[in-house]
C-alpha cells in the first residue's frame, strides 16, 4: 500500500510539474490562457485620426454556415428578393463581381479550417472593425486595418505567426519578419504586405505598420488618443438612437480626405447643370462642403440611419447659409399642424420649413432659360410684374416659411361637366402653404383669373373663361381650368383660415379641408396612423425637411403611369434636332437633288416637312416597340421592391455648421414557418 501510495504521489507530482511547465511554455511561446478579454471595445485600439471607420457587433449571428446568410431562407420567400435574383441587373452584377466563383472559393477555404470551425468563430464574429486611411484615387490602395475579437484558435493562430519557422511559413513562400509584437507577412499570393498583431483576444490585420504598433501604444496611453474616446464617437455613435442589442453598423468617413484622394474637382451636384434636379439641389447643398459624416446604420428587416455631418464653413455659400439658418419644426408642429391635414392613405407627404422666396428663386435659377423667359413675359403682360423676381417677392411676403406636399391616389369621381384634359394617369397632388397675407394671395389668384387667356385657361365652350369661383367645405375656392395640366386639366385653390391649398383635383381640395377640420373615422388623418407616428417618433425630433412614403398606396400610382414614364425616358434620349436634320438630308438627296437645307423656299420646306414628319413618327414607333417594354419591366421590378416595404420616413436637419439625417425604412420578412 505504501509503495502504491508513493507511486501515485510521484505520478501526481510529475503531472503537476509537466502541467506547470507546459503552461509556462505555452504562455512564453504563445499567450497566457488565463489572460481574459480586452476590457474595452476594439474601437479603443483605432487611432483617432483615421479617415474611415466601420464597426459591427454580433456578425457571427448573421451567418449560419459561412458565407450563407442566416436569414436566407426567409429572404427566399420575399417576392422582392426573388425578383432581384432573377433580374438582369443582378445577372450583370454577378458577372462583374464573379459572385458564384468567389462564393465557391470561400466555401472551399472555409472547409479547410480545422475542427470544423466557422470563420466568424475564429475572427470577428463578436466584434469586427474596418478602419484606415485613404491613399490615392483607387480605394483598393487605402491603408486599412481589420480589428476582430478571436476565439482561442484565432488567438493561437495569431500568436503562432510570431514563430514563423515553427509553422513553416517559408515553405509556403511567405516571408515573415517579427518586430516585437508585430509580424509582417509578404510573398506568396499576398498582393500587399500584411502586419499582424494581437492584444488579448483582439487580433489586428493591417496593411500599415503604424496601425499595428498603435494597438499597443494606445493601450499604454489608456486609449486616450483612440477613435473610441473621441468626442465624435461619443456624441454620434455611442449616444445615438440605437436598438437595445446595439447591432447597428458604426460608421465614419472623412469626406474631405476621400474626395481629395479620388481627385474630385468641381461642385457636386453641379448648379450649372442643364438638368433641373442637380442644378436645383446644387444651390442648396454641396458634397465638397462636407468635412465628415459619422453615425449608425442598422439593417435588421429594414433600414435605420442616423448620421451627423460637419460642414466646412469656408465652402458654404451665402445662399446655403441663409437656407440652413431657417427655423426648425418640432414633432408637435409636424404631427398636429402639418400631418393633421393629410389623409391617412397619403402616398407621399413632405413637410418643408425654410425661406420659400429663396427656394422659389433657386428653382427658377435651375429651370431652363426659355421657361424663365416665357414665365417672365407672361407675368409682364399683366402689366403688374415687370420682372419675375417681383412675382417671387410678392409671394414671399404673402406666405410663411413652411409648406406641405401631399400625394395620394386620384380616386375622386370625375366631374362630367369638368374641364377637358388628357388621359395621362396622374395622382392627386396638393401643396399647402401657411399665409401671412391672405388678401395678397387672393389678389394674385384674381390676377391670373382675369388674364385667363394669357395663362392658357379654357372653359368647355370656345371663348369661355376657364376661371371659376365656388365653395367647398364652407370655404371659397378658385378653379383654373388648364388643358396643359396632365390628367386633370385643373388647378384648384382655397384659402382656409391661414392655409392656402393648391391642388390638381377639386375632390382632393375638399378632402384636405375636411380631414383638417373633422378627422375621425370618416376622414382619418395621417397624424393618427400608427405606422406613421411610430416611425416619426423614432427619428429626429425636428428639422427642416420631413418626408413620409407609404409604399402600399404609392406602388399603384407608379404602376399606373409606368408606360408614360418609360416612353418619356425613351424619347428624352432622342436628339430630335439632329434626327430631323439627318432625315431632311436623306429626303433631299433622294427626292430634291441639288437642294440644301436652310436654303429652301417656304413651299419646298412645307413639302419637305410632309415627307420628314412620317419618318420621325416611324422612328418613335420603332423605338417605342424596341425599348419601352424593357423599361417598363425594369420599372415594374422597382415597384415590386418598393411593395416589400411598409413605411419610409426621412428627416433632415440643417444649420450652417452641420447637418443631421434620420431615415427609417420598414421591410419585414416572412417568418420562418410561412
Amino acid at each position: 500500500m505504501n509503495l502504491k501510495s508513493r507511486a501515485l504521489r510521484i505520478t501526481l507530482i510529475v503531472l503537476v510539474v509537466l502541467g506547470i511547465a507546459g503552461y509556462l511554455a505555452f504562455t512564453t511561446a504563445f499567450f497566457n490562457p488565463m489572460e481574459g478579454r480586452l476590457k474595452v471595445p476594439p474601437g479603443a485600439l483605432v487611432p483617432r485620426d483615421v479617415d474611415f471607420f466601420v464597426s459591427r457587433t454580433g456578425l457571427g449571428k448573421v451567418f449560419d454556415k459561412f458565407p450563407r446568410l442566416a436569414v436566407l431562407d426567409r429572404l427566399k420567400k420575399n417576392k422582392g428578393w426573388r425578383t432581384w435574383i432573377g433580374s438582369p441587373e443582378y445577372a450583370e452584377l454577378a458577372r462583374e463581381l464573379k459572385i458564384d466563383e468567389n462564393l465557391a472559393q470561400l466555401k472551399e477555404a472555409v472547409a479547410q479550417i480545422p475542427f470544423g470551425m466557422e470563420p466568424q468563430e475564429l475572427f470577428g464574429g463578436e466584434d469586427l472593425i474596418f478602419a484606415g486611411y485613404f491613399k490615392g484615387p483607387d480605394l483598393a490602395q487605402a491603408d486599412w486595418a481589420a480589428y476582430g475579437r478571436a476565439n482561442w484558435a484565432g488567438k493561437l493562430a495569431a500568436a503562432a505567426l510570431l514563430h514563423p519557422t515553427w509553422i513553416g511559413l517559408e515553405k509556403q513562400g511567405i516571408k515573415a519578419v517579427v518586430d516585437g509584437e508585430v509580424v509582417s507577412l509578404s510573398g506568396a499570393s499576398l498582393p500587399r504586405t500584411l502586419f499582424v498583431t494581437r492584444n488579448k483576444d483582439v487580433v489586428v490585420i493591417t496593411t500599415k505598420a503604424e496601425l499595428a504598433t498603435a494597438v499597443h501604444e494606445l493601450e499604454k496611453r489608456t486609449y486616450a488618443d483612440s477613435f473610441f474616446q473621441s468626442a465624435m464617437y461619443l456624441d454620434h455613435i455611442q449616444n445615438a438612437r440605437r436598438s437595445a442589442e446595439r447591432k447597428e453598423f458604426e460608421v465614419f468617413v472623412n469626406v474631405r480626405k476621400l474626395l481629395e484622394n479620388l481627385g474630385h474637382r468641381g461642385p457636386t451636384p453641379n448648379p450649372a447643370s442643364q438638368d433641373f434636379t442637380p442644378a436645383f439641389f446644387g444651390r442648396l447643398f454641396q458634397l465638397p462642403s462636407v468635412k465628415n459624416v459619422v453615425g449608425v446604420v442598422g439593417v435588421d428587416e429594414g433600414l435605420t440611419v442616423d448620421l451627423h455631418g460637419d460642414f466646412a464653413s469656408e465652402t458654404i455659400t451665402s445662399e446655403m447659409q441663409k437656407f440652413y439658418r431657417a427655423r426648425h419644426f418640432d414633432q408637435n408642429e409636424l404631427l398636429f399642424q402639418a400631418a393633421q391635414m393629410a389623409p391617412a392613405d397619403t402616398a407621399l407627404f413632405v413637410y418643408f420649413r425654410g425661406d420659400l422666396g429663396d427656394t422659389m428663386r433657386s428653382m427658377l435659377a435651375a429651370s431652363e432659360p426659355d421657361l424663365r423667359r416665357n414665365l417672365e413675359d407672361l407675368f409682364r403682360s399683366t402689366r403688374k410684374y415687370p420682372t419675375l423676381d417681383m412675382v417671387v417677392t410678392d409671394l414671399e411676403n404673402a406666405l410663411k416659411d413652411r409648406a406641405v406636399i401631399i400625394v395620394r391616389p386620384n380616386d375622386y369621381p370625375p366631374d362630367p361637366a369638368g374641364p377637358t384634359h388628357n388621359d395621362v394617369p396622374m395622382p392627386a397632388i396638393a401643396v399647402v402653404f401657411w399665409s401671412k397675407n391672405v388678401d395678397a394671395i387672393t389678389a394674385f389668384r384674381e390676377l391670373i383669373g382675369q388674364h385667363w387667356e394669357r395663362f392658357g385657361l379654357k372653359g368647355r365652350q370656345p371663348g369661355e373663361p376657364g376661371y371659376f369661383k365656388n365653395v367647398e367645405a364652407g370655404f371659397e375656392t378658385r378653379e383654373f381650368w388648364a388643358p396643359m395640366v396632365p390628367g386633370t386639366g385643373v388647378i384648384a385653390t382655397s384659402n382656409a383660415h391661414d392655409l392656402t391649398i393648391v391642388t390638381n383635383s377639386l375632390g382632393m381640395l375638399g378632402h384636405i379641408l375636411k380631414t383638417s377640420a373633422l378627422g375621425g373615422a370618416k376622414y382619418p388623418r395621417l397624424s393618427e396612423s400608427p405606422a406613421f407616428t411610430g416611425l416619426t417618433q423614432s427619428a429626429l425630433p425636428g428639422g427642416n425637411v420631413f418626408a413620409w412614403v407609404n409604399p402600399m398606396t404609392l406602388a399603384p400610382i407608379l404602376r399606373a403611369n409606368a408606360r408614360q414614364v418609360a416612353e418619356d425616358q425613351v424619347f428624352a434620349l432622342i436628339d430630335y434636332k439632329s434626327e430631323r436634320a439627318r432625315f431632311e438630308e436623306q429626303v433631299l438627296r433622294e427626292q430634291f437633288p441639288g437642294q440644301k437645307r436652310g436654303a429652301l423656299t417656304p413651299e419646298m420646306q412645307l413639302e419637305l416637312d410632309k415627307l420628314v414628319d412620317p419618318k420621325i413618327a416611324s422612328m418613335e414607333v420603332r423605338l417605342r416597340a424596341e425599348q419601352v417594354p424593357a423599361r417598363m419591366a425594369a420599372r415594374e421590378r422597382t415597384i415590386t421592391y418598393l411593395e416589400q416595404l411598409t413605411g419610409v420616413v426621412g428627416v433632415l436637419s440643417l444649420d450652417p455648421r452641420a447637418f443631421d439625417l434620420s431615415i427609417r425604412v420598414v421591410a419585414p420578412l416572412p417568418s420562418q414557418g410561412n
